[in-house]
């Protein structure tokens, strides 16, 4: 079989970014990790952009792999399939958003106070956990995730936000 090449699935439909992403939601001591690209001023959770004929579940390892070095981490099952509609970088996005609960080992360099940078050359990220009782007042995107991290329910759910 030729080998396919993998492309993020990012693509401009007349003024609208379509994009698709997969993150995690990494808990450990009552905080959940969070990453940004240094200068932005909103936390998100680690992940990223879905390659064609690539898994959730294999973007999500595949990412904290190659940001941060964690080899461990393991899929504990999907959490919500969200349909986000916000702006960024003066574009419309329609993005559509896989979340998953993962667990690292409790010896994970990972597991680290106050903020540190992502090992991915020229991403410049950095991370963050940020403790749950402290997530709604947080400057963290998308909205949702203020009240579905603060109890993560045993359901799967569907989300959907629109923040234009």
């Amino acid at each position: 079989r030729k080998k396919m090449e993998k492309t993020d699935i990012r693509l401009m439909i007349g003024d609208i970014k379509f994009s698709s992403r997969a993150v995690a939601v990494i808990e450990k001591n009552n905080k959940i990790l969070f990453q940004k690209r240094k200068g932005d001023k909103n936390w998100a959770l680690p992940g990223g952009a879905i390659a064609t004929m690539e898994t959730g579940e294999k973007v999500v390892l595949r990412e904290l792999f190659e940001e941060t070095g964690e080899k461990n981490a393991i899929i504990e099952r999907p959490l919500w399939f969200t349909e986000y509609f916000f702006k960024f970088g003066g574009k419309i996005q329609h993005q559509y958003i896989l979340g998953y609960l993962v667990n690292i080992p409790d010896n994970s360099s990972l597991i680290k106070e106050g903020e540190f940078d992502g090992i991915e050359e020229g991403k410049n990220i950095i991370y963050r956990w940020i403790e749950k009782k402290d997530i709604k007042k947080s400057p963290i995107k998308p909205d949702y995730l203020k009240t579905k991290l603060t109890k993560i329910k045993k359901n799967y759910e569907f989300i959907s936000e629109i923040d234009l």
